[in-house]
């Protein structure tokens, strides 16, 4: 995963979500969540995930890296539909459901800065476990950095290439073996400076306010119709032979998404 690159949309980006109040995207993406927890029509997951793809290309998000990000969990959810459905029709809605619950945090993450996120976290949970989710995320970022070093520092010294997949693969094994070394001492050095510096506690991170408050409401609005359609689908058996409108109305939300998109 390319943490730089999602950290470079979510702070630099310049879309309707990213003027949202991170608090209104966190409900909006609860909202979605619930509405993939209530989903049990394959044709429904697939309208909802296609109106979420919609929704991020209409406004200006990267989805060429975001979907790579999204569909890594059908691969998890593939293997356990196979081995635990009993049918194709659960094993697609359990493959759907994880992908657009991707799709929905990812989507959250390349349009809100990850201190944003995790702010109103630390306000409910203990001052350490919101402060080692800060740590954490500045560890990501040197530890990407590194590991390219690493790597490219190996391939070099060794003359690989792609027509050498075996050593390639021994190769970025070393790397990693120096990488988990140095993970260790990084985070010892770190524990030491916070001691010396007589940390107790207080990683503080102030939450952004609401650019443009029609994005807010443009957010929530959203999310709580596709929960709503979820909800109106799971409730009323009579609206079970006409899901497929559902796809059809995600169908066309991607393809107006992807036209508004393209004209920025």
């Amino acid at each position: 995963m390319d943490v730089t690159a999602v950290d470079r949309s979510a702070v630099s980006g310049d879309t309707l979500l990213h003027h949202a109040a991170p608090a209104s995207k966190l409900a909006a993406t609860g909202l979605l969540l619930g509405a993939v927890m209530a989903v049990n029509d394959p044709l429904v997951a697939a309208g909802v995930a296609l109106s979420l793809t919609g929704a991020g290309a209409a406004v200006g998000l990267p989805l060429r890296k975001m979907l790579p990000l999204a569909l890594y969990p059908a691969l998890f959810a593939l293997i356990f539909a196979f081995a635990a459905a009993p049918g194709p029709v659960t094993g697609a809605v359990v493959v759907l459901k994880a992908v657009t619950a991707a799709l929905a945090v990812v989507t959250l993450m390349f349009s809100t800065p990850y201190p944003q996120v995790f702010a109103p976290i630390q306000r409910v949970t203990p001052q350490v476990v919101g402060d080692a989710l800060l740590m954490t995320y500045r560890s990501l970022f040197i530890l990407a950095e590194k590991f390219a070093d690493l790597t490219r520092a190996v391939r070099l010294r060794a003359g690989l290439s792609a027509r050498q997949p075996v050593r390639s693969a021994q190769a970025t094994i070393r790397a990693l073996g120096g990488l988990l070394l140095y993970s260790l001492d990084l985070s010892q050095r770190e524990y030491d400076i916070l001691y010396l510096r007589g940390y107790e506690g207080g990683l503080r991170v102030t939450t952004r306010r609401s650019v443009d408050h029609k994005a807010d409401t443009a957010a929530v609005l959203y999310a709580a119709l596709i929960l709503a359609v979820v909800l109106a689908f799971r409730m009323t058996p009579a609206l079970s032979g006409y899901s497929w409108l559902v796809t059809v109305a995600g169908a066309v939300d991607l393809l107006t998404g992807l036209s508004i998109g393209r004209r920025r």
